[in-house]
């Protein structure tokens, strides 16, 4: 995959639009797609009009984020078609469904396309899926044979639309032997800071994926994201237990691996010296919140005997460079199982409206 992947690298660094491409990410995408169908109206038909749904509009034109909703296409003798972009983020079943159910009550209903690297996992109802690769070739079969500065654009972001397609994808979790994380050596094919940082995101929601395809009882999914130019994964889940409402669960950042709790409780939770006294006094009576799974190495990492991210994160870590994502899938699972313990007690409480973790 390496030489492959730096192969692909530099085919984009040497094209122009790539490097416009850096800094914006699906907003180009979506404002050079619009001025296709601007400034190329015949390819552009016949890039996008076999999408469409018979039906019947005003006139033709384009619209940008209509009701958040990247670009709509319009034709006289057309219904309107709506395109989602999804360049390196993964496309989510409930932001589809929200966009479809208030396309429905247009005067004129559209067609639904999701332009998107990678293919969803779960049923796309209404929406039709396009990958990048299938829109490049439709952009090239489109294009007249002409030297003109609009075709040969777009036939250089044709390229880059294949050629994006192959980078990103090589971000899939291909197989359990894998590090979690990609290797910098990887991506030093890249001079983009932004466009590094944003594969890297997109690793760490890709392992979330393959997370939540093994564990679906999770309470809350498994997530994926950045902090601190870091890429993590973790996931929490609610309980009651021990007459607390908490969240329990672990995270990955880099490589610190983290068991954690999140203590939805006022009379503890806070910035102060205080506390974080308390938090760590409530944390010292429940060991079992923090207990490292098996194959994990058994020395903790740091030098205090708990770590907080206030107001109410409490975590210990220990280091384990070099994760693969079998050893990840395996410690998610005992993680998971060990919550699933803590609720079988039976214990019961209702659930306080903010005893809420937002994913990363």
């Amino acid at each position: 995959m390496s030489e492959d992947f730096k192969a692909t690298a530099a085919r984009i660094e040497a094209n122009p639009l790539g490097r416009l491409m850096y800094g914006q990410r699906e907003l180009f995408h979506s404002n050079l797609i619009g001025w296709y169908f601007d400034q190329l109206p015949e390819a552009a038909d016949a890039t996008f009009r076999p999408l469409a749904a018979p039906g019947e509009d005003s006139r033709r034109f384009v619209e940008r984020e209509r009701g958040h909703m990247d670009l709509v296409f319009h034709w006289s003798d057309l219904a309107p078609l709506v395109i989602e972009n999804k360049v390196f983020s993964l496309p989510h079943r409930e932001q589809l469904e929200e966009y479809e159910a208030a396309a429905s009550k247009w005067p004129h209903p559209p067609a639904l396309v999701l332009l998107s690297v990678s293919e969803p996992n779960f049923d796309l109802g209404e929406w039709r899926y396009l990958s990048y690769a299938e829109f490049a070739d439709r952009i090239r079969d489109a294009l007249p044979a002409s030297a003109s500065y609009e075709v040969e654009t777009m036939r250089r972001y044709a390229a880059l639309v294949s050629d994006l397609h192959q980078l990103v994808s090589a971000v899939d979790v291909q197989s359990d032997e894998e590090r979690v994380w990609l290797p910098d050596s990887l991506l030093s094919a890249i001079s983009s800071s932004q466009m590094r940082a944003a594969l890297r995101k997109a690793r760490a929601q890709r392992v979330a994926r393959v997370l939540n395809d093994i564990l679906p009882g999770l309470e809350q999914p498994a997530a994926g994201g950045m902090s601190n130019a870091t890429p993590l994964v973790e996931s929490f889940e609610y309980v009651f237990t021990r007459g607390m409402h908490l969240h329990l669960g672990w995270q990955l950042q880099g490589d610190q691996f983290r068991r954690a709790a999140v203590y939805h409780d006022q009379s503890i939770s806070g910035r102060s010296q205080e506390s974080r006294r308390l938090r760590e006094d409530v944390s010292r009576e429940h060991p079992e919140f923090y207990s490292f799974p098996a194959q994990l190495p058994r020395a903790l990492a740091g030098r205090k005997e708990f770590n907080h991210f206030a107001p109410s994160f409490v975590y210990k870590y220990v280091k384990t460079p070099g994760l693969t994502i079998a050893e990840l899938k395996a410690a998610a699972a005992e993680v998971h199982a060990e919550i699933e313990r803590f609720r079988a007690e039976g214990v019961t409480e209702a659930r306080p409206d903010d005893a809420v973790r937002k994913a990363p």
